[in-house]
């Protein structure tokens, strides 16, 4: 397949599907033959900004497209990638990859079997801050993640876990490498019906442990990633595109400061799942690694449940 010939659709055009629409239309790689909305009116307008056909039903794009984007509810995950993915069609989904872990193991081995592209959009992956901040780290032996922000209103038919924490999550799964033996976990609904803030501890097989918060009712906003490893701590401020190195030296602590230059990671994501269409590379993030995010974060969601009912302990086994 030659990089003109992929054809691309976005299916949901809500907050996060208008800016997939905007950078298929925008990349060279691929052309945008349609975009898919169940408001037909948005559909036409997003439609209409780039020049591409709108459509009301994701099953018109069979047979119309090579690869596309699937941007819906989380609850629709599954439903949508799956027709796509048995047509043999090449599928970026939104995170979660599924809004359940058997649903997820059940995409990855349809996409086994049709020998498709299935790529989950962990946006941060292709966040340069990470990058930099991974190729750095070598030994982790705590990793603290804090993402939170102000109340937006949306995204509140899933928790806070499958919302927020799960890109912290992946991130910490990436840099640690090592199975996820012990979860302890905390949270609570405030203003929507499932949790809006969540604090867990992961412990790792190798000895690391991760603390996470996530937060969507909070009065600023923070995506950090502080590592500690022997001889260094590390300070990767995504929003602030910096990461900080405090090191030991002979008779004081070094502290450097790293710029990183500006970066659309979206577009970085969508170039990158573009080539892996194309047989120039594998999808940074797979269905496996989707599926790994997504089982811990289940744990998690398990764990706060449990413990608000009798403090009882989830059962790591059963999870895998």
């Amino acid at each position: 397949m030659t990089t003109s010939e992929i054809r691309t659709g976005v299916i949901g055009l809500g907050y996060f599907g208008s800016f997939h629409a905007r950078q298929h239309a925008a990349n060279p790689k691929g052309r945008l033959v349609a975009v898919v909305d169940a408001d037909r009116e948005r559909a036409e307008a997003v439609a209409a900004q780039h020049g591409t056909t709108p459509l009301s039903d994701p099953r018109d794009l069979i047979g119309k497209v090579d690869a596309v984007s699937i941007t819906v509810p989380t609850s629709l995950h599954h439903a949508v990638a799956a027709e796509f993915i048995d047509a043999g069609v090449h599928v970026l989904i939104e995170k979660p990859i599924c809004d359940s872990p058997d649903a997820a193991r059940d995409l990855i081995a349809r996409a086994e079997a049709r020998g498709v592209v299935l790529q989950i959009g962990h946006i941060e992956r292709f966040s340069p801050v990470f990058g930099l901040l991974r190729d750095k780290v070598k030994t982790p032996l705590t990793v603290e993640c804090t993402r939170i922000g102000p109340w937006k209103g949306r995204a509140i038919d899933v928790d806070v876990v499958l919302d927020l924490m799960i890109h912290d999550i992946d991130l910490v799964l990436a840099l640690v490498g090592s199975e996820v033996i012990a979860v302890e976990a905390m949270g609570s609904p405030v203003l929507a019906p499932t949790n809006d803030f969540a604090q867990a501890q992961l412990r790792f097989a190798n000895g690391a442990v991760a603390h996470l918060s996530a937060s969507r009712i909070a009065d600023r906003s923070e995506r950090t990633v502080k590592v500690v490893e022997p001889g260094h701590y590390w300070v990767a401020d995504l929003a602030a595109r910096t990461v900080t190195s405090v090191a030991r030296g002979h008779t004081v602590l070094a502290q450097e400061e790293i710029a990183v230059p500006p970066s659309d990671n979206l577009a970085l994501e969508i170039d990158s799942f573009l080539d892996a269409v194309a047989g120039r590379g594998r999808a940074v993030v797979d269905g496996k690694a989707g599926l790994d995010a997504l089982v811990v974060a289940d744990m998690i969601i398990q764990r706060i449940a449990q413990t608000s009912r009798r403090g009882a302990t989830v059962s790591i086994g059963d999870q895998h």
